[in-house]
């Protein structure tokens, strides 16, 4: 996948990547205040959550660090940290669907939850660039954007960040979600039909 956004990769070299996964903390330390933010802002928009996106990316970071000897320089070290990243917010999220499933056991009720679509239907091939470099032409946008992103349901919410802000293909979504592709499209159609009209009538 790369640098699917054209976001300019942070400044640490090779000789820091190999040193960290020769073991120097330092050098791991120095990736981690690199790479850090991008980590947690892709896992706070899937989770939607701030402080289960701290969890998560700590927990994720702690597995980069453990498995450190895997990472074998074929993508950028950016992109190994972030699919371990995302990885660990889809196991969150399954560990959420878990935990509300069992307590509906109960009668207790998520108010917020939505009725999963199961439609797969055509997609029109809207562009929606949630970008950095579109989002810091306008701050006041782009954090308009984030909260409507939040408030998105939790399926579509996922598809979303996994394919605007991480740049996964259809098939690696639906792999990674266990659905299907036409699925990943509908829940992917529904998110940015509904963020535009959130920015329609915002920018009314």
């Amino acid at each position: 996948m790369g640098n699917v956004l054209g976001k300019p990769e942070p400044d640490y070299s090779d000789a820091v990547v190999k040193a960290a996964c020769n073991g120097s903390k330092e050098a791991f330390g120095e990736l981690f205040r690199a790479l850090y933010g991008r980590v947690h802002r892709t896992v706070w928009a899937m989770l939607g959550d701030e402080s289960d996106a701290h969890d998560v990316a700590q927990e994720a970071w702690i597995k980069a660090w453990e498995n450190k000897e895997k990472y074998n320089f074929q993508s950028l070290y950016s992109t190994w940290v972030h699919r371990i990243a995302v990885n660990c917010a889809l196991d969150a999220l399954r560990r959420r669907k878990r935990l509300w499933t069992k307590l509906k056991r109960f009668g207790i009720r998520d108010e917020g939850q939505k009725t999963k679509d199961g439609t797969e239907l055509a997609v029109a091939k809207e562009s929606f660039d949630l970008s950095p470099s579109s989002l810091v032409q306008n701050k006041e946008l782009g954090q308009t954007i984030e909260v409507a992103v939040a408030e998105l349901p939790e399926d579509q919410r996922t598809v979303l960040v996994l394919r605007e802000y991480e740049g996964y293909s259809y098939a690696e979504i639906a792999k990674s979600l266990g659905i299907q592709p036409g699925t990943v499209m509908s829940r992917l159609h529904l998110a940015r039909k509904k963020l535009q009209s959130r920015l329609s009538k915002e920018l009314s």
